[in-house]
């Protein structure tokens, strides 16, 4: 599997690499630089992915219908997999849904949108932090409110949670996917 922060690099990628590649759209997660998955983008995202697995940014009802009608505009074969983005650090600077809001959303997409498929949650813990547990704890707790609520066992929803500084520790919190593109490939060149 590969991921990806911007639409517009996911959609230039995507066709020049094997058909079997699994993209997640990972999406930017600091409102000062752009916000989750623009509604906007659903569309675009959609359709110029067509291996597009799952989409981890989802933190509002709008941006899950807006990607509900772009699945069902691009006719997807398969429910899109989604996880619901969790603001756990409470920073304002990043976005996601605060998580009182999660079984909303979770229900509103089971409910309302049939083109996709709830799959997990994500959080970004606050960049640096050398203790990073607390977040990780609190994405645990919204999982397990969350499977409660849809009577779901809680291995069915997936714990994205953990970067190239943090993940051994989220590994071992109890994640299911980790971003590690900083490890791999380095940092990101500023923006221009």
């Amino acid at each position: 599997m590969f991921g990806e922060n911007y639409v517009q690099e996911i959609v230039a990628k995507a066709p020049s690499l094997p058909q079997d590649i699994q993209w997640h759209f990972i999406g930017m997660y600091e409102k000062h630089i752009s916000p989750v998955l623009q509604s906007n983008k659903a569309k675009q995202l959609v359709a110029g992915v067509k291996n597009l697995h799952v989409v981890e940014s989802v933190h509002s009802t709008k941006t899950a219908t807006a990607l509900n009608n772009a699945c069902i505009s691009a006719d997807r074969t398969s429910p899109l997999k989604i996880y619901i983005q969790v603001l756990t650090s409470g920073e304002d600077s990043k976005s996601g849904c605060p998580p009182e809001e999660v079984v909303e959303i979770a229900q509103h997409i089971k409910n309302t949108c049939p083109a996709l498929e709830l799959s997990g949650l994500m959080t970004i813990g606050k960049l640096g932090d050398p203790n990073p547990d607390p977040y990780f704890a609190l994405l645990r707790e919204c999982r397990k409110n969350l499977a409660e609520s849809l009577h779901m066992a809680e291995s069915d929803l997936q714990l994205s949670m953990g970067m190239s500084g943090d993940f051994e520790k989220a590994i071992a919190a109890g994640s299911t996917s980790v971003r590690v593109g900083t490890s791999i490939f380095g940092d990101r060149p500023p923006k221009q």
